[in-house]
């Protein structure tokens, strides 16, 4: 571990639950005893729907990236539905609701995909501002709102993760897979998933 990892506190944190995770695939009780209690939350949650809805966006956000973990350079492809579920939660329940599942949802979603560095905090702090910027758009349509929130957070923290060492075709790569794969997700499922949530 590098020094700068150890004064990261969100590569820790990340580092840990992956750990955890991996603990979960080797010990079968583990693995029932926490789907017990994922479930016992879960019938606890139904009975307040904004929670349940909640905890159910950052589970779709966190899951959607798990596939890094078994499939080679799929990080270079920018799939993901964090970022739908920041901006649904950010709709329906404010930007409160929406900053914070765009935190959790992405810690989530690296410890799952079991592929994290240091410099992903940048990330985990530009996607509750996405939550938090929302609101200002929901005159517009869910598809343009996700398209002009996923370039804006794409601009902000590209150049960042190129200063910081990733390499340029691969950042452009992954830019332009992420605009084109967003813009799909946001026009052909976004609505769908609001009108069930609300």
């Amino acid at each position: 571990m590098t020094k700068h990892s150890k004064s990261n506190p969100i590569y820790e944190l990340l580092r840990k639950s992956n750990e955890y995770i991996n603990s979960l695939f080797k010990d079968p009780q583990k693995f029932l005893l926490t789907l017990i209690g994922i479930l016992f939350i879960l019938l606890i949650a139904i009975k307040f729907k904004p929670v349940f809805i909640t905890i159910f966006l950052i589970g779709l956000g966190a899951f959607s990236m798990i596939y890094i973990r078994f499939v080679n350079f799929s990080h270079y492809i920018g799939f993901e539905l964090c970022t739908l579920s920041t901006v649904l939660a950010s709709l329906a329940y404010g930007p409160g609701v929406g900053a914070f599942t765009g935190f959790t949802t992405l810690i989530f979603a690296f410890a799952l995909s079991g592929y994290f560095r240091p410099k992903y905090f940048i990330s985990v702090l530009v996607l509750p501002l996405i939550g938090l910027l929302t609101p200002f758009l929901s005159h517009m349509e869910l598809w343009q709102i996700g398209l002009i929130v996923t370039v804006l957070y794409d601009l902000i923290i590209l150049p960042l993760y190129v200063l910081m060492g990733s390499r340029i075709i691969s950042t452009i790569v992954f830019f332009i897979t992420h605009v084109l794969i967003n813009y799909w997700v946001f026009s052909t499922f976004g609505e769908f998933i609001y009108r069930i949530i609300t």
